[in-house]
């Protein structure tokens, strides 16, 4: 299979990145979605701002037709997606091409996904073949620095995205822990004192969520 080189360990590092993304991103959608249509038809801009996209949107019906869907804005679900699989497709030799097949899936489920607001939750097709993608990870993949790396990317991910979001602290203290364990097992450079800092944010709530996530950004250093 040969040496993981710099260059294939970044395509495993984001394609763990890219896939978290559009898990956990599809999920508060959902979430969001019913605010919207409930009792809050403005929720959009908080989806948007607590994210960090840019919200190109002018109503709640444009929100939920095109973020899910339009490929020409490079914040969406699909183009997100289309990412993960650039890498995958890249790296097949070393996921293997089942565990690559369940990205291609959940790209077709948002392709055929009816584009209506009554019909949105289709769309949970999508989080069904991310879920298999990462048992196949766990499950197909022999090489266990390669799993590590796919894992770290997605434990990095969600850890931003949950202190994006304002999480529990129990659960940014839980998917930290797990993410160190990954980390370890990934044999990357990264810098000994942002997790020395993490460590000491980390002991006892309440968190600081915004400036954790500044210092977990700083991490990997190669």
């Amino acid at each position: 299979m040969g040496i993981i080189t710099v260059d294939k360990t970044d395509h495993l590092f984001w394609l763990g990145r890219y896939t978290e993304r559009v898990y956990t991103t599809l999920r508060y959608f959902f979430q969001s979605a019913d605010q919207m249509i409930d009792s809050n038809p403005g929720h959009y801009d908080e989806f948007c701002r607590k994210i960090g996209i840019e919200n190109v949107y002018e109503t709640k019906e444009s929100f939920l037709l095109q973020y899910p869907f339009d490929e020409n804005n490079s914040d969406s679900i699909i183009s997100n997606l289309n990412r993960a699989y650039d890498n995958a497709i890249v790296m097949r030799d070393y996921i293997g091409t089942e565990t690559m097949a369940y990205i291609q899936l959940a790209i077709d489920d948002i392709h055929n996904a009816n584009r209506n607001i009554t019909t949105i939750a289709d769309l949970v097709l999508a989080i069904d073949h991310i879920l298999a993608f990462w048992g196949c990870v766990n499950d197909m993949i022999d090489n266990e620095q390669i799993r590590n790396i796919i894992k770290l990317g997605k434990g990095l991910e969600r850890l931003d995205l949950y202190l994006s979001l304002d999480l529990p602290d129990s659960d940014i203290i839980r998917e930290y822990r797990r993410m160190k364990q990954f980390l370890a097992k990934s044999k990357l450079r990264y810098d000994e004192g942002v997790i020395n800092t993490a460590d000491s944010m980390t002991v006892e709530p309440p968190l600081n969520h915004k400036n954790l996530k500044n210092l977990l950004r700083n991490l990997i250093t190669e």
